[in-house]
């Protein structure tokens, strides 16, 4: 890694299950902000009070602002709505998509669809900060 990149934040997109993941997701952002790593959040999932046809379009643009999404990946994140769905709006924003097992989920947790399992990591801050930065 060059001096240039150590010096210069990435940027992340987290997506999560809204239903069931709120709790993980909160936990895992307080840990992740006590690594001191050069990453910003840029946005979250969240709900949308927007008609199906504009939030594609909303949630592309705001997803461009980052360079990575980050799947917090619980026992039924292959079954969330908004997971799957915020997966293909990272694609459409080219976002390299990394994912991370959480809350009970292991090797063998179905993922979601869009999600490789090449570009999934237990939690493990180590194998993080590699997939991440």
């Amino acid at each position: 890694m060059t001096d240039a990149a150590q010096t210069t934040n990435r940027r992340m997109h987290l997506i999560f299950d809204l239903q069931r993941g709120r709790l993980v997701a909160r936990e895992f952002l307080r840990e992740l902000s006590a690594q001191n790593w050069l990453l910003q959040v840029t946005g979250a999932s969240r709900r949308h009070d927007l008609d199906p046809m504009h939030l594609e379009t909303v949630m592309v643009e705001t997803m461009r602002k980052a360079q990575i999404a980050l799947v917090l990946i619980t026992p039924m994140a292959s079954t969330s709505r908004n997971v799957v769905e915020e997966i293909r709006y990272a694609k459409h924003a080219n976002l390299r998509i990394a994912g991370v097992l959480l809350a009970g989920s292991t090797a063998h947790t179905q993922l979601p669809d869009g999600l490789h399992r090449s570009t999934v990591v237990g939690w493990d801050w180590g194998a993080l900060k590699k997939a991440l930065l």
